[in-house]
């Protein structure tokens, strides 16, 4: 992906995409069986009982035993589903004992990175200049995410990531970036004024030598 008019930065990603790959792969069958199950039943029903000049209509009938069966049927669906997500997301949100740490703040309309254990190192959105996120590859990071206005959201789509950002609060999450080379754009994903479509920022997630070099330079030594 790639910004009109920005360079293109390379990053390695990683993220939910393989926490909620088999949710996706759970649910697709389900969904595919509950379609096919529908068109079965409406197709029998058109057919079987379709208006025939030589036969009167009847009154339905009660039949608790098939409806009690279908409910059950139902409700375990949708327990196995409820828990298989719910394990999910708390494997998602769960914090590990993190070795970078990154304070990101949304703001209309823009991004800025500050990292505390590199004091003065700040990554700010200007005007046709999208920050850059930077962090560790190979690394347990962990983002203080928080608003200075409305609702924004953090977003990376290469990672499959999304979290909120709400005035007054303070969200943390962990990613992990292990080598790769996919090209990453993060973006807000929650609409929040005018200039919205601008709310972009870059990920570079660096090799330990390109990372000491990065914070010598933010820290103002050669």
């Amino acid at each position: 992906m790639r910004i009109a008019g920005q360079r293109e930065v390379p990053v390695w990603l990683t993220g939910t995409r393989h926490d909620f790959a088999h949710v996706q792969d759970l649910y697709l069958p389900i969904a595919a069986a509950v379609f096919a199950a529908i068109v079965v039943a409406l197709a029998f029903v058109l057919v079987r009982y379709r208006a025939r000049a030589d036969r009167a209509p009847r009154p339905t009938r009660d039949r608790y035993a098939l409806d009690a069966g279908l409910a059950v049927v139902l409700a375990a669906v949708v327990a196995v589903l409820v828990v298989v997500t719910l394990r999910t997301n708390d494997d998602e949100t769960a914090l590990a004992r993190a070795q970078f740490r990154v304070d990101a703040v949304a703001f209309q309309w823009g991004w800025q990175f500050t990292y505390p254990s590199r004091p003065g190192v700040v990554d700010r959105s200007a005007p046709g200049r999208p920050a850059t996120l930077h962090v560790p590859a190979g690394t347990t990071v962990e983002v203080s995410l928080r608003t200075r206005d409305v609702v924004h959201a953090f977003w990376v789509p290469d990672l499959r990531f999304k979290r909120d950002a709400w005035p007054r609060k303070t969200a943390r999450f962990d990613l992990r970036f292990p080598a790769g080379t996919v090209a990453g754009i993060g973006h807000c994903a929650q609409y929040c004024g005018l200039e919205h479509s601008d709310m972009a920022f870059f990920v570079d997630a660096m090799d330990p030598a390109r990372f000491a070099s990065w914070s010598r330079r933010g820290e103002g030594r050669s």
